[in-house]
Order: C-alpha cells, then sequence, then structure tokens
C-alpha cells in the first residue's frame, strides 16, 4: 500500500528523448538570431538593459568604496594620516587602480545573477515568438539565487583551469600556442554553461541531464559560447551581449526537442 499511495516519478525533460545533435554552426548561427531578436523586439530593450545598468551601479558603488579604503589603507601603511605626502599619494593611486579593477569584476560578476528576472522575461519573449511551449515564471528570489549558484559554479571550476594554463604559459612561453586555445574553449564551454541555464533550468534539467544535454549537443554548445566569448571581448559591448546570448540559448533550447 506504502508503494501504491508514493507519488509517480517525475519524468525526464522533453529534451531529454534522442534527438538529433545541433552542430557547430547550429550554435553560432542561434546566438546571431538571439542578436537579432533583441534589437529587432522593442518589448524586451527594457529587460535587456537591466545587467548594464545593475553592473553600472555596481561599479559606482563598489569603486567609490574601494577608493575610501585604498586611501585609508595608503595612510595607515605610510603612517601619513591626513595623505599629504607624495608618497602617500602614489601609493593610494596603485592601490586605487587594483580597488577599480576588482570593483569592475565584482560588478559583472553580481550583475548577472541579480538580473535573472530580467534575463527569464527575454527567455519567455524568445518562446513566444518561437510559438513554442511557455515556460513557468519563476519567484525573483529563486531565479537570483539559482542563477547567482550556476555563476559561482562556473566561476569555481573555470577560474583554477584559467589560472592554471596561465602558469604553464608563463612557465614555459612556447606552450601558449596550445595553452591560449584551452583558455577559450574552456571560458566557452563555462560561457554556454551559464547562459544557458536560463532556458534548460525552468525545462526541468537538473545538472547529470544538463551535462548530457550538452555532451549530446557538443558542437552547437561549443560553436555558441565561442561566438558569445569572442563578442565578450570586444569593450563595453560584454553587459549588451548577455541577453543577447540568453535569447540565443533559448533557441537552442527550443531548436533541441523539435528536431
Amino acid at each position: 500500500l506504502r508503494f501504491m499511495t508514493m507519488a509517480s516519478p517525475t519524468p525526464p525533460p522533453r529534451s531529454a528523448r534522442p534527438v538529433a545533435p545541433l552542430g557547430f554552426i547550429d550554435g553560432v548561427s542561434a546566438l546571431f538570431q538571439g542578436v537579432g531578436f533583441i534589437v529587432s523586439t522593442p518589448r524586451v530593450w527594457g529587460y535587456a538593459a537591466v545587467p548594464a545598468l545593475l553592473a553600472l551601479v555596481l561599479s559606482v558603488g563598489f569603486g567609490a568604496a574601494g577608493l575610501y579604503g585604498a586611501r585609508a589603507a595608503a595612510g595607515s601603511l605610510v603612517g601619513d594620516v591626513n595623505g599629504d605626502s607624495a608618497f602617500t599619494w602614489v601609493l593610494t593611486a596603485l592601490l586605487g587602480v587594483v580597488a577599480l579593477l576588482v570593483a569592475l569584476l565584482l560588478a559583472i560578476s553580481l550583475a548577472q545573477p541579480l538580473s535573472g528576472f530580467a534575463l527569464d522575461r527575454i527567455v519567455r519573449a524568445q518562446e513566444r515568438a518561437l510559438g513554442a511551449p511557455i515556460t513557468a515564471d519563476e519567484p525573483v528570489a529563486t531565479s537570483v539565487l539559482r542563477s547567482l549558484r550556476v555563476t559561482l559554479a562556473a566561476l569555481a571550476v573555470g577560474l583554477p583551469l584559467i589560472f592554471l594554463l596561465t602558469v604553464v604559459g608563463f612557465l614555459f612561453p612556447p606552450a601558449t600556442v596550445v595553452t591560449l586555445p584551452l583558455k577559450l574553449l574552456v571560458a566557452a564551454v563555462l560561457l554556454a554553461w551559464d547562459v544557458l541555464d536560463y532556458s534548460l533550468s525552468p525545462r526541468g534539467f537538473g545538472v547529470r541531464d544538463r551535462v548530457a544535454w550538452m555532451r549530446h549537443h557538443a558542437g552547437g554548445v561549443l560553436g555558441f559560447g565561442l561566438a558569445a566569448t569572442l563578442l565578450l571581448m570586444i569593450p563595453f559591448v560584454g553587459l549588451l551581449v548577455l541577453p543577447m546570448a540568453v535569447a540565443g540559448g533559448t533557441r537552442m533550447a527550443v531548436a533541441s526537442t523539435s528536431r
């Protein structure tokens, strides 16, 4: 009787069924179609602007705090409470540059998960435009925590790998011809993992399902991730690319269920 009253197990995600894998060109095409969708759809422009606006606000806040801390730290290290000496000013400037770089990194890292609610709305809009089933909205807190967890997991795996490859290239410069492409590949896969979360998680994909999906569509994931990574390298474009990549990732998720 106990087994008869237990709830039946959750069925696997729709896209977990065997489908033809997405290829490299499919992934690149999905990204640029996502770019086209954002550019040509005024109703999502407000949502697309949220990551950049949050990054700006966080950068200003963290930067101001960092500069204040740099001045205080320089004065404390030199023993110049008023900060009038030339050496104190030089040390303040050096610490200030580091503080601003850290502030920018923190702002960019936090802007994505904090803007998860807006990126989720872009996913719904792209699904609607494609005529695909609309996934359910998540509570804002759930969306932010999920995105933050995925982002931190990607950083925890990716940063040590990139650091290791950087050290190898520094200690043995000829290895750069191998380590540099490998760093690009690591960044591409981790970026794809991060961005695709917005369209795969609402479809019921856990970590194992997502890993299996990415392995099955390895060519598409690689093309998508590399194209997005190269666009992110363009100065001042990075956070504008994020909502476009989310739209492109949604196109990949939808395409993988109908092939």
